[in-house]
């Protein structure tokens, strides 16, 4: 295990810190002239957009100073982006652009603000925050799960569908139909077979497959486990760009979670529950390293849930990844 040296997670933790400390979206501030009077806007890069930012009238002094914010933040972007740099080429697991596009427009939109990304693409922002570099073997992913406890979430403040933030990062962003007639897309696939797929907590059984995201004009699938793993999150930077701000499942629950999830994998879904396997153990270890007692504490919450749908399932696939010790059992 490449446990990250002490200088990389400052440096990290110095991004973490620059990043949320941000107030104001960064742009190129601008004068447009409307009806004889001055008005300030702001351009800025969102995935492979360019989006315009009303800000006020330029005779306004509060509208001044927030251009002020905004161009100043403008110019804090090349010092973020030379830290991401940074980490990346000493060996820190970072998105591929598609990816990074499509966090990019997410959070841009403040989707993050309800929701948690999970799978693979968390799995990615991970390293960081436990301290080790993760192998690359399961580093790479097509996709991008985002998983929301509140069916009440909503896009960016111009109202925007869950289509048209992503088509800010691929404008060949396309839903896939749902297998029941009528019902929302739950999927979005690009040209290049990138796939978000929207997922909920599924309450009980009854619960409507996909369940509507209304103001997205989207559904997401409700999966069982998924309120255990999203409880809690930790808010991390994905290292594209500037670095973006994204909320991921703490790293215990993620391992524990993959555990319960590969044995309840179907028979055609080998190469799924092989990847859960190689991802849940890539985790075990580091976490054993830097932090095992949340390890520890994550398997005994989840153990607690109940035996058959938890406890049995993690002991059957830590003894599959020959884990064998007491603590671990």
């Amino acid at each position: 295990m490449n446990i990250l040296s002490p200088t990389l997670q400052t440096l990290y933790a110095d991004l973490v810190q620059q990043v949320y400390a941000v107030t104001e979206k960064p742009g190129t501030v601008y004068i447009q002239k409307q009806k004889g009077r001055d008005y300030l806007y702001a351009k800025r890069r969102v995935g492979r957009t360019y989006r315009d930012m009303a800000i006020g009238r330029a005779d306004d002094p509060s509208v001044k100073k927030r251009a002020e914010d905004i161009s100043a933040e403008q110019k804090n972007l090349k010092e973020r982006r030379n830290i991401v740099r940074t980490l990346r080429n000493s060996g820190v697991p970072a998105p591929a652009r598609a990816l990074g596009n499509v966090l990019d427009v997410m959070s841009d939109a403040g989707l993050f603000g309800d929701a948690v990304l999970v799978g693979t693409a968390a799995y990615i922002c991970a390293s960081p925050i436990i301290g080790a570099a993760l192998p690359s073997g399961v580093l790479m992913t097509q996709d991008a799960d985002l998983a929301t406890a509140s069916l009440a979430i909503a896009g960016d403040a111009e109202g925007d569908t869950i289509l048209d933030i992503l088509q800010r990062a691929d404008e060949t962003f396309r839903p896939v139909p749902a297998l029941k007639k009528g019902a929302p897309s739950s999927s979005f696939k690009s040209r290049t077979e990138f796939m978000v797929d929207l997922l909920t907590p599924q309450k009980r059984r009854s619960d409507t497959n996909p369940m509507p995201l209304e103001k997205l004009e989207a559904g997401a699938t409700p999966l069982q486990h998924l309120d255990w793993l999203i409880a809690d999150p930790v808010r991390v930077v994905a290292l594209h760009g500037p670095g973006i701000p994204v909320k991921v499942p703490q790293s215990a629950k993620y391992a524990v979670h993959k555990l319960i999830v590969a044995q309840k994998r179907r028979p055609d879904e080998r190469v799924k529950r092989g990847k859960d396997l190689l991802q849940a153990k890539a985790l075990i270890e580091a976490l054993s390293e830097t932090d095992p007692h949340a390890l520890y504490d994550a398997i005994d919450d989840a153990s607690a849930q109940g035996a058959r749908g938890w406890k049995h399932p993690v002991q059957r696939s830590l003894k599959e990844l020959g884990i064998v010790r007491a603590d671990l059992a």
